[in-house]
């Protein structure tokens, strides 16, 4: 299989993303936790204060697109002093490359000149603050990984590009959600794939073939991307299925590097609002009940008890009741019960059970709910 033709594709890296994300993930039944999101770094020529202080305030509008799922979080938050949520921050030796050039002038710095890499680490907890303070949601770093179908048309050529793959367009995609902390995996494609999902079918993206193929990889959100070279430039057709929603846009352009990061963005921006949490100012919300059965060992009930603890939507947990294979939590929200049901929907830890109705003790007389799930092993 042929990579297509491109243009400029010494720029890919830095079109796709100012700054660039180690992204790490933890696999854990298709939900990963994403470490890195609160780290940056950027080439600059040395260690002078005014460099630094101009890295600070990149690195935070970086960071709290990554952590509120937003790129409009810029006009709604602004904080004073970019320092001031600085964690910590080291410098290490650089060996100019062709991405510097991209990055460089953020500092208004030729790229001949870079001789070190800043790597700055932000304190989560004053971010999360920042966000909560200022009445923004807050996208946690525990994320589905979102399933990428990306199909390619070059004249009489076309394909969809699978996990092994080495492609451009792929490595242009896979750094532009690094940027944005999105976690994805790339089908394998195989000859399942295939009977599931022809490429009529996705480049139509009907719903039914397309969610039925990805079921197989992941519980969380499914991208679909169609591109096409027409000989003067790059034409993205873009659909997201998440949450039961699906939403459809196009971008065009000369360079398939920023067509593909137009088309991340707005799937980050999409995702985020399905996936944040917006934190409850009304502290009379009664709390809600968690019944969990099928936990038949320790083990098994603190792995359970730590996801629930690390789920964006859950300030607390409690244990009201353990017996056998069932053991029962009061969770304490930050968000709404359906913020913490569509976090857990991610996961494969959780099959929901259609248990009857139980009351429950509630505050004010009113009806506490309760939610069934059953353990998978």
């Amino acid at each position: 299989m042929k990579d297509i033709p491109f243009v400029n594709a010494s720029k890919f890296l830095l079109v796709a993303g100012l700054l660039i994300l180690q992204l790490v993930v933890v696999s854990d039944s298709k939900a990963v936790v994403v470490t890195g999101l609160y780290d940056v770094e950027f080439p600059v020529p040395n260690q002078s204060r005014q460099v630094r202080d101009a890295v600070f305030s990149k690195g935070l509008e970086e960071v709290l697109i990554r952590v509120s799922g937003n790129r409009s979080i810029l006009k709604q938050v602004k904080p004073a002093a970019a320092a001031a949520y600085v964690q910590q921050y080291s410098y290490a030796e650089h060996e100019p490359n062709d991405t510097d050039s991209a990055r460089a002038p953020a500092l208004s710095t030729p790229s001949a000149a870079v001789s070190y890499l800043l790597k700055v680490q932000y304190s989560s907890g004053k971010i999360i603050a920042l966000l909560r303070e200022n009445g923004q949601p807050v996208w946690g770093d525990r994320r589905g990984e979102a399933v990428v179908w990306l199909a390619v048309r070059d004249g009489n050529n076309r394909y969809v590009l699978k996990d092994s793959d080495a492609s451009l367009l792929k490595e242009a995609l896979t750094q532009a959600a690094q940027r944005r902390g999105l976690p994805v995996i790339w089908p394998i494609n195989d000859l399942k794939d295939q009977q599931q999902l022809r490429f009529t079918d996705l480049w139509a993206a009907f719903a039914k073939p397309v969610k039925a193929a990805s079921k197989r990889y992941s519980n969380g959100p499914v991208i679909v991307g169609r591109l096409s070279w027409t000989g003067n430039d790059w034409r993205g057709d873009w659909s997201l299925f998440v949450d039961g929603s699906m939403y459809s846009w196009s971008v065009n352009g000369r360079d398939y590097a920023t067509v593909i990061a137009e088309g991340v963005d707005l799937t980050a921006d999409k995702i985020g609002k399905h996936y944040a949490v917006l934190e409850r100012t009304d502290s009379d919300e009664p709390y809600l009940l968690v019944k969990i059965v099928n936990i038949d060992s320790l083990k098994n009930y603190r792995k359970i008890q730590q996801f629930l603890k690390g789920l964006a939507a859950v300030r607390q947990t409690d244990l009201v009741h353990l017996d056998q294979d069932v053991v029962v939590f009061r969770i304490d929200l930050r968000g709404d019960v359906n913020d913490f049901v569509r976090l857990v929907a991610l996961d494969r830890k959780l099959e929901p059970r259609a248990d009857p109705p139980e009351p429950g003790g509630g505050h004010s007389g009113q009806q506490q709910q309760v939610l069934h799930y059953s353990y998978r092993q």
